[in-house]
């Protein structure tokens, strides 16, 4: 480990000036210094423990987590002094850097914790001793009024949203400049009231430049010297892996979504359809509801494709389902049942409200002008067949054979109409 004269002579002030053991490891974990208090408690000289690794001296299974994270390690741990007797500690271990970054050892702090009580008391020390440690972590530092004013941040908390420390120690009002609701810190500090303790609290920030930081603070309430309140964090940049996550989420609904939409159309598939048919089904036997399907064939569309081509064709296809999407209201929907052929389900709708939704269909169809943006402006008709359960089947394959026999009728009477299984 490489430092200068001057931090040498800080850390050993630092080491000795405190009743807990203290470490200076380099990167590889290896003890570099320790201070008297640590080689007292253990029992060793400095010759027998520079250049081991500090995990040889504790129980692996005797660790007790409080935080940890690549930059700063927290935790409970039995040390066994060179006659054997096990010391608990509580072991905080922090990430030192160099000016460029880079992982240049580590600083132990070992607190006996015979003496936490004390703790409160020496606080004030305590900080003094850890601003090293402030001022050089990677995790984002502060303190704050419960009114949203700054007492202090440290550099990594000013680099994460983009300002120097005395900027945002001049902001009066964090949650109306930091976050990017504002209502989100009264929602912070609500959970804080209630809670006690705020662990990996994600929060939507708002950088100087306006782009969205999402972090994980861990984050308690304290009383201090002067008797008030204030708030005290610890905050992790998320948002690498919270814009990673919504990418991965947005591509399981788009995935969810083409599991069951035609992706030309956007209408339901069969996929879909089968099922849904089943549910109706079972609903109908149980309730005595009824459900009405329609088959949909569109006349002479080998035309459409013939003439104008298969680009065409499909743009066809999308504006009839358009009109097909437009003239539904839910639970109503529409199939893409294949090539020019649709199906709509009318869940609850007996045979005249299909029969009437058929008309309103066909109506449309007929008003509607396709492929206008291309100067096309070509005209449609359809062919229609209507089928209910359980007026007519009582089962899927039924009632889909049925609806297909109607359509097949006025396909024979010369197409463009509406037929429906009484006609039959």
């Amino acid at each position: 480990m490489k430092t200068t004269r001057q931090t040498e002579a800080r850390y050993r002030q630092i080491m000795e000036a405190t009743s807990e053991g203290v470490l200076m490891l380099d990167p590889a974990f290896r003890i570099v210094d320790a201070n008297r208090a640590f080689l007292q408690a253990l029992g060793y000289r400095m010759v027998e423990i520079r250049g081991r690794k500090v995990s040889s001296f504790y129980e692996h299974n005797s660790r007790e987590f409080h935080y940890a994270s690549a930059r700063h390690l927290s935790f409970e741990v039995a040390f066994l002094t060179k006659d054997g007797r096990r010391v608990f500690f509580l072991y905080n271990r922090s990430v030192l850097q160099d000016g460029q970054g880079n992982t240049d050892g580590y600083v132990c702090f070992l607190t006996d914790l015979t003496e936490l009580k004390n703790i409160q008391r020496e606080k004030r020390h305590l900080e003094q001793r850890f601003r090293y440690l402030y001022e050089n972590a990677v995790q984002g530092m502060f303190q704050a009024t419960l009114d949203g004013r700054y007492l202090s941040v440290n550099p990594a908390y000013a680099r994460m949203l983009g300002y120097r420390p005395e900027e945002l120690l001049a902001i009066e009002d964090a949650g109306r400049v930091i976050y990017a609701h504002p209502r989100e810190r009264e929602n912070m500090l609500a959970a804080l009231e209630k809670r006690g303790e705020l662990k990996d609290y994600e929060q939507e920030l708002r950088r100087r430049d306006g782009r969205p930081l999402w972090a994980l603070a861990n984050v308690h309430k304290r009383v201090d010297q002067r008797g008030e309140p204030v708030v005290e964090g610890i905050l992790v940049d998320n948002t690498a892996r919270k814009l990673a996550q919504e990418k991965l989420e947005k591509s399981e609904q788009r995935f969810r979504y083409l599991a069951v939409h035609d992706n030309l159309t956007g209408l339901f598939n069969t996929r879909y359809l089968y099922p849904a048919l089943d549910r109706l089904v079972k609903d109908s036997q149980n309730s005595g509801k009824p459900f009405s399907l329609i088959f949909i064939d569109i006349d002479e569309f080998k035309k459409v494709v013939d003439t104008h081509g298969h680009l065409e064709g499909s743009q066809t296809l999308q504006e009839v389902a358009d009109v097909i999407k437009r003239s539904l209201q839910e639970p109503a929907f529409g199939v893409s049942y294949g090539g020019d052929e649709f199906v709509v389900v009318l869940p609850d709708q007996n045979k005249d409200q299909a029969l009437e939704a058929a008309r309103s269909l066909r109506r449309s169809m007929l008003e509607t002008v396709y492929l206008a943006a291309s100067g096309r402006n070509i005209r449609l008709t359809a062919s229609f067949g209507i089928a209910t359960v359980p007026d007519d089947a009582g089962d899927v394959k039924g009632v889909l054979a049925l609806a297909d026999q109607a359509l097949f009728r006025v396909k024979q009477r010369g197409k463009d109409g509406i037929s429906a299984t009484v006609d039959l």
